[in-house]
């Protein structure tokens, strides 16, 4: 047999068969144009020559009643369309023509009464356009007439199968193969399940267009924003959403692995396999138990925190998606919405590129940006997982303590109130993190020390004071109490704290710190920290940019001027004293010039009762007058910025990453805290400690310690000392013991070095006993002991368990190892390929969440809109997250009960999450539990004997490795960006509405009252849980008998049908692609532009086709006709057509390759044009329903089985041959052996006479 598309003209076989099928194509051309004139009406000739009455089918007039049918052959030329169908048959296989006229006849004749029931199903559709709906059908005709004149061929471009596609199924495939996938086609279809998934699809889509108002109107709405007026011309969006599905079929043709070692089926299995183990309740007949079931990690973790259950996690991952599109809590706009129109205002995410590499990045780096498949020293946990896991430690971390009573002889956590602050850390965490005595029997601690500059002591009055604005009032209005609850963040210099509020602490004299007006959001790290990554990327504190306006002013990405400072000043800070009365009148002078200006220089009148010393070393009178304000220029240091002045680059892209970088490693970050204290034990006055920590950039932060020399025991001298540059801060004085600052002197040696930092402790008094002249403590021995114990164990005033996982952190901006400064963030740079692409886009989201928390009411309220990406970390962190009692060691007396709260599980979690002083190993995560996150990475390791343990692979080879290898993170990240264009605003308005309205009616069963009561209280409403409950189900029970050391079993098959099926149905380069078609109806929607009118009324039209009109509440009754089609109608011929399928296939590529016989239909076959689309449906409607199709009988009234019985003999004479002679002769006439070949007329006479 020649193959398909090998011309065989040259053959007698098919020269002959070119004849024989232009004399079937001439008949078909003369059904609609000639009057029968046949023969004899019995046997095998069945049409009448009219020598007497005949009542059946006639060949070549039976479509008369139905002349709109009719009229698309009445104009086919007969000569040219015999030319095009004899040509297109002609090179194609004379068996597998043959089988093609057998699979035709087996379709009108074995499955006669099913083509029967499909007809009248199909009738039944039409009937109902026509009727349930008549104003919308009315209306839609015009758009039906639009498609009609189209000038493109629509059926051809709407049927998902190509000719291509059938040339590579026969060439690819034997005949039994073929004909057992249509078998089991049709097998499927019958399934109850089957019926049961498509009755669900039409009860679903009853629901959303008849019965509930709101998804039907969300429907219309998101429908309308693809056909908006702004899209008619921009197909930008439809382009690229069709590019996102396209690329979930061509995921399904990668291979998973660093290696491309494993199959999408296998990976997938593999992944069901081990979802199985980690996340699914023991199913009943299991024989041994799973991890799950077996490991509290995974099922008890403890509180209010839920399980790291499979079906639990994705109702927790439903809300996390809901809230981004649907306000409601903390959320109060539609995130995803705002998130669009923030990103297109970076140039370079509006077509973005690379989002894919650096998602496999992550998959394939550490937490530390380390290789994990060629790195040694790498840890297995991947920077994706690392990433959510710290996101969600810092979202917890931060204690309360109590700093008054009997606890300050012990240096435990409070146990009044809240142990935790919810991710606030407090200074007490800080203290505690570097070790420094917090709890003493003399009280000469740091607790103690802070507790008492806040209440002022015995006095009950505070004498520490902050002045942002310095000369603005006095002294009174600028209390500022401090005390060992009081948040970090809020303790930053203005220009380095960003959004957060300062110190709002509104207790007075010695009552309990009062935390009710803290920042709510803002004291956060996560919030904190995501907020200035937007100021300094979209909102121009950055100081790179790449726009100017109009006068030529740099602006940031979101339209407003440079916001960035390269200098600027700390706030104004000064501790009044109470100097000694034994001072000499000189030295009570000195603290008394009139802060007016008008010095005192008479001891007698010198009748200061308190002193006032300035950060810096300055000093004045505080109570003469006591209503005056202080000194406009004391107390404050200078910050210069590492960079001097805004610099413009080439791209905005450019300006991006610069500044993040800049953000990362050298924006300074500046705290100042003061305290007014006895700075020994032994003293009996106070004295001014200021320490200032300065770190460059959030990774400076996190290194923020004493340096103690390279010896790490030599704190005092090493005081003021930048940890990288190794030169001190300001000048010393060597009069003394020890680095001693000059008085009254500013910041002189600033480090630009990139992650830099240090640590300033200054102390000012009047001598060792108080009553002498102004001076630098005397004292600095004792503090650092105080302070930092132990500085060869301390990391840092952050606590370690969040610092020394930080090279997460760095992964935001470049990927990998290296550190990359805002110099070295350029494209001429070789690490610009490593910079991360989803950033940009987070950073997006995290401004669309900022402006909703910043909204003054939200503000107010404490609402946290950040939720959703820290609700989104928790459940990506499950098992890792767990409550329990806090294990870090506590000493002292009058312990309280050891406290419970949310806890991360490390490798040194035994010695407790607080502990400052384990191994820079002990602070990251522990590699012994698989999070929902490692399963969709990759697989288990094995172990020497080839079994598998519980631990990673470092394979890579899941499922998120298939969508690293494809477009469409990408093509997520610009359809949504593009969505934010301001010119598609009205495409973008009704896509989100709809969407929020869709997601609105979508609802967990626990919003109506569980399970049992959903369908009661939320009838018309849609049960998401449904589809959770059903995928949890298949993967818990389903796959339990499964072979799971042989994912190659067949009782695998239905993923791997699964796999194909996405394969050939979605991707872009099957012949089977039903995405295909999609694109082109949605050009052509857009081509004739479709309006909102249009869209209801076609939502109404397939409505309508799911029920009929009944008098009877509720007005209508229910039907399943589509089902019916497909699951009873359709498959009981394909199984007659089946064992034919490999000869329809030669037959179907010869006709339907461009230029053949389709192409000539396509271009000649047209309704007649007085004819309207609504005729045709009418005209089509009564055929379908006539009765020589619906008749029950077989004789020549059918034209089912008339046309089988004609076609079936035609297969004969084609398979037999001109044979008229002989037992297996159909014909007889006088012929002789030999005799030339007949005429045309010779062999229709032939076949249609007796004679």
């Amino acid at each position: 047999m020649l193959p398909i598309g090998e011309k065989a003209r040259g053959t007698t076989c098919l020269r002959d068969f070119k004849k024989f099928i232009i004399f079937i194509s001439l008949i078909l051309s003369l059904f609609g144009s000639c009057s029968h004139a046949g023969t004899d009406n019995s046997g095998v000739a069945q049409f009448s020559d009219n020598t007497d009455t005949y009542t059946g089918v006639s060949l070549f007039t039976f479509l008369n009643p139905y002349p709109v049918v009719k009229s698309f052959f009445t104009g086919l030329d007969p000569i040219s369309f015999n030319s095009a169908l004899g040509d297109a048959l002609s090179e194609a296989p004379r068996l597998d023509n043959l089988g093609t006229i057998r699979a035709m006849e087996a379709a009108l004749l074995q499955s006669r009464t099913a083509i029967q029931t499909l007809s009248l199903g199909l009738a039944d559709l039409i009937d109902k356009l026509q009727t349930s709906n008549p104003t919308a059908y009315s209306d839609m005709q015009p758009v039906l007439e639009k498609i009609r004149h189209y000038d493109h061929p629509v059926m051809r471009n709407l049927i998902p199968l190509s000719a291509n596609q059938l040339l590579v199924e026969y060439n690819t495939h034997t005949a039994d193969q073929i004909t057992t996938s249509i078998h089991d086609t049709a097998d499927i279809l019958t399934d109850p399940d089957t019926l049961d998934n498509l009755h669900n699809i039409e009860d679903f889509l009853f629901k959303s267009l008849k019965l509930n108002a709101n998804f039907r109107t969300g429907m219309e709405n998101l429908l309308g924003g693809f056909f908006a007026p702004s899209l008619l011309t921009d197909r930008s969006l439809k382009n690229g959403f069709i590019s996102i599905v396209y690329d979930l079929g061509e995921m399904m043709y990668k291979a998973a692995g660093f290696a491309d070692e494993l199959t999408p089926q296998t990976s997938f299995k593999q992944f069901i396999v081990h979802a199985e183990n980690f996340f699914t309740v023991n199913s009943a007949g299991e024989p041994t138990p799973n991890e799950y079931s077996t490991n509290a990690a995974y099922n008890s973790p403890g509180g209010t925190l839920h399980p790291a259950e499979l079906e639990t996690m994705l109702r927790d991952l439903f809300g996390v998606i809901k809230a981004l599109i649907f306000p409601a809590g903390d959320v109060t706009v539609n995130v995803l919405k705002e998130t669009a129109k923030n990103a297109y205002t970076l140039d370079f995410m509006r077509n973005s590129t690379g989002s894919s590499q650096t998602f496999r990045d992550l998959l394939q780096f550490d937490g530390d940006g380390r290789n994990r498949q060629t790195d040694v020293d790498s840890r297995p946990l991947s920077s994706l997982e690392s990433l959510f896991i710290v996101l969600t430690l810092a979202n917890n971390y931060g204690f309360r303590w109590n700093p008054t009573g009997t606890q300050t002889q012990n240096n435990a956590l409070t146990d009044t109130g809240s142990v935790t602050t919810g991710g606030e850390l407090t200074l007490g965490d800080a203290m505690f993190s570097l070790g420094s005595i917090i709890g003493s029997s003399d009280n000469f601690n740091f607790k103690n020390i802070t507790e008492n500059s806040r209440t002022g002591g015995a006095t009950g009055n505070t004498k520490v004071f902050r002045d942002e604005t310095p000369d603005t009032g006095p002294a009174s209005a600028d209390v500022y109490r401090i005390g060992f609850n009081t948040r970090v963040l809020s303790i930053l210099e203005a220009p380095s704290r960003g959004v957060t509020l300062p110190i709002t602490d509104t207790s007075t004299g010695t009552a309990a710190l009062n935390e009710s007006q803290f920042d709510k959001v803002y004291n956060k790290t996560v919030p904190w920290m995501l907020d200035w990554i937007v100021k300094v990327t979209l909102e121009g504190y950055g100081p790179y940019y790449s726009q100017t306006d109009s006068g030529g002013n740099p602006i940031a990405p979101n339209g407003n001027l440079l916001q960035y400072q390269p200098t600027w000043k700390t706030s104004q800070y000064y501790i009044q004293v109470i100097p000694r009365t034994g001072m000499t009148s000189s030295t009570r002078l000195a603290c008394d010039p009139n802060p007016n200006g008008t010095a005192v220089t008479n001891a007698a009148t010198a009748i200061e009762t308190e002193c006032r010393i300035y950060m810096g070393g300055s000093q004045e009178g505080a109570t003469n007058p006591a209503t005056a304000n202080p000194g406009a220029t004391k107390g404050i240091y200078s910050i210069p910025e590492t960079i001097s002045a805004p610099i413009q680059v080439a791209t905005a892209e450019e300006a991006f990453y610069r500044n993040l970088q800049w953000l990362l490693y050298e924006k300074r970050f500046v705290a100042v805290l003061p305290v007014r204290a006895k700075l020994a034990a032994t003293v009996t006055y106070e004295e001014a400690l200021f320490i200032t920590a300065i770190g460059n950039g959030i990774l400076g932060m996190m290194n923020l310690s004493p340096n103690c020399a390279p010896t790490k025991d030599n704190c005092t001298n090493y005081n003021g000392y930048w940890q990288k540059k190794g030169t001190p801060i300001k000048s010393f004085s060597g009069s003394q013991n020890g680095p001693w600052e000059v008085m009254g002197t500013d910041l002189q040696d600033i480090s630009n070095i990139p992650a830099d930092s240090v640590f300033f402790m200054e102390g000012w008094g009047y001598g060792l006993a108080g009553d002498d002249v102004f001076q630098v403590t005397a004292v600095y021995s004792a503090l650092f002991p105080l302070l930092i114990p132990d500085p060869t164990t301390a990391y840092g005033m952050i606590p370690p368990t969040i610092s020394q996982n930080a090279g997460v952190i760095k992964q935001l901006g470049f990927l990998g190892t290296a550190d990359v400064p805002s110099t070295s963030a350029t494209p001429s740079d070789p690490n610009w390929t490593n910079r991360n692409r989803l950033t940009p886009f987070i950073v997006a989201l995290a401004k669309a969440l900022g402006d909703d928390a910043k909204i003054p009411a939200n503000r107010a309220a404490g609402n946290n809109p950040y939720k959703v990406f820290t609700n989104l970390a928790e459940i990506f962190s499950r098992p890792y997250l767990f409550y329990g009692p806090d294990t870090t060691a506590v000493t002292g007396n009058n312990l309280p009960a050891t406290p419970s709260f949310n806890q991360i599980r490390t490798v040194g979690i035994g010695s407790g999450i607080r502990n400052g002083a384990a191994t820079p190993v002990e602070y990251k995560p522990s590699k012994n539990y698989r999070s929902l996150l490692s399963v969709l990475i990759e697989g288990n390791a094995l172990d020497g004997s080839g079994n598998e343990t519980n631990d990673r692979n470092r394979m890579t080879d899941g499922p998120l490795d298939l969508l690293s290898k494809t477009d469409i993170l990408s093509g997520l990240i610009t359809f949504t960006t593009n969505l934010g264009d301001p010119n598609k605003t009205d495409a973008r308005d009704q896509i989100m509405s709809g969407l929020q309205l869709i997601l609105g009616e979508t609802k967990l069963w626990s919003d109506c009252g569980g399970k049992a009561n959903f369908d009661t209280n939320c009838p018309n409403q849609f049960s998401v849980d449904v589809a959770f409950d059903w995928l949890t189900v298949r993967i818990a029970d389903n796959y339990d008998a499964m072979p799971r050391n042989n994912l190659y079993d067949s009782s695998w098959s239905k993923i791997d049908d699964l796999v194909r099926r996405m394969r050939d149905y979605v991707s872009k380069t099957s012949g089977w692609s039903l995405v295909r078609s999609l694109d082109f109806l949605l050009d052509l929607l857009l081509d004739i532009q479709i309006t909102a009118t249009d869209v209801t009324n076609t939502l109404d039209l397939l409505s309508s086709l799911l029920y009929k009109d009944d008098p009877a509440p509720p007005g209508y009754i229910r039907t399943y006709t589509i089902s019916d089609i497909l699951s009873t109608s359709l498959p009981p011929v394909l199984d007659a057509m089946a064992p034919y399928g490999k000869s329809l296939y030669a037959t179907g590529y010869q006709m339907g390759k461009p230029g053949s016989f389709f192409t000539y239909m396509e271009n000649h076959a047209y309704m007649a044009p007085h004819y309207t689309v609504a005729d045709l449906f009418q005209n089509t409607k009564v055929l379908l329903r006539s009765n020589m199709i619906q008749t029950p009988f077989m004789d020549n009234r059918a034209f089912l089985y008339s046309a089988g019985t004609l076609i079936g003999l035609f297969g004969d004479i084609y398979e037999k041959g001109r044979r008229f002679s002989g037992e297996d002769a159909f014909f007889y006439d006088n012929w002789n052996d030999n005799q030339p070949t007949s005429t045309y007329w010779d062999d229709l006479n032939a076949i249609f006479s007796l004679r």
